[in-house]
């Protein structure tokens, strides 16, 4: 028996051109949805890191603090007077009265030592602001590349915990 080999027609070829084109696309289109999802997921995490590390600063400075801090008429810089043997905010123990002065600087968060050049904590802020209400100071803190949803900012409410204690046992603070 002599049979002939027999090839693939052309119908037989397109369908199979529109099936791996079919394919293709849909991989094209995850891949484009999982770089996506990662650059977002990125930038979340960088806010949530540049959030942590505000707070943290600001948590450490307000509570040591023994007197009610200062902030600028327009609420961009807060002033923290802070007493003897505690932590400054470039992270060294305080010989004396140290006054603090934090600000926004371009995207990075500055503190200035007794009027001493400033220093950089942290970068990647769009914008901070500082407000106070009785003995609760409260610092909205918007990261670059916020996702919209977060509006303006994350607030940051911090009590003044040594001010209050030194306020109700009379100057002796714990």
């Amino acid at each position: 028996m002599n049979k002939l080999a027999r090839g693939f027609s052309l119908i037989e070829l397109m369908v199979a051109l529109a099936a791996g084109a079919f394919l293709l696309a849909g991989v094209s289109l995850s891949y484009a949805a999982i770089k996506g999802t990662i650059e977002v997921s990125k930038e979340l995490e960088n806010a949530q890191e540049v959030i942590r590390y505000t707070s943290k600063v600001f948590n450490r400075s307000i509570k040591q603090t023994q007197l009610v801090p200062s902030i600028s008429a327009d609420k961009s810089t807060i002033t923290i007077i802070q007493p003897e043997g505690v932590i400054a905010c470039n992270g060294t123990l305080t010989t004396g009265v140290m006054t603090e002065v934090y600000s926004l600087d371009n995207s990075s968060l500055m503190c200035s030592l007794n009027g001493a050049a400033a220093e950089r904590l942290l970068t990647g802020l769009e914008s901070v602001s500082f407000s106070l209400s009785g003995e609760l100071v409260t610092i909205v803190v918007k990261p670059q590349k916020l996702p919209a949803q977060f509006g303006a900012g994350i607030n940051i409410d911090v009590a003044l915990t040594n001010t209050i204690l030194v306020n109700a046992y009379g100057g002796n603070s714990v």
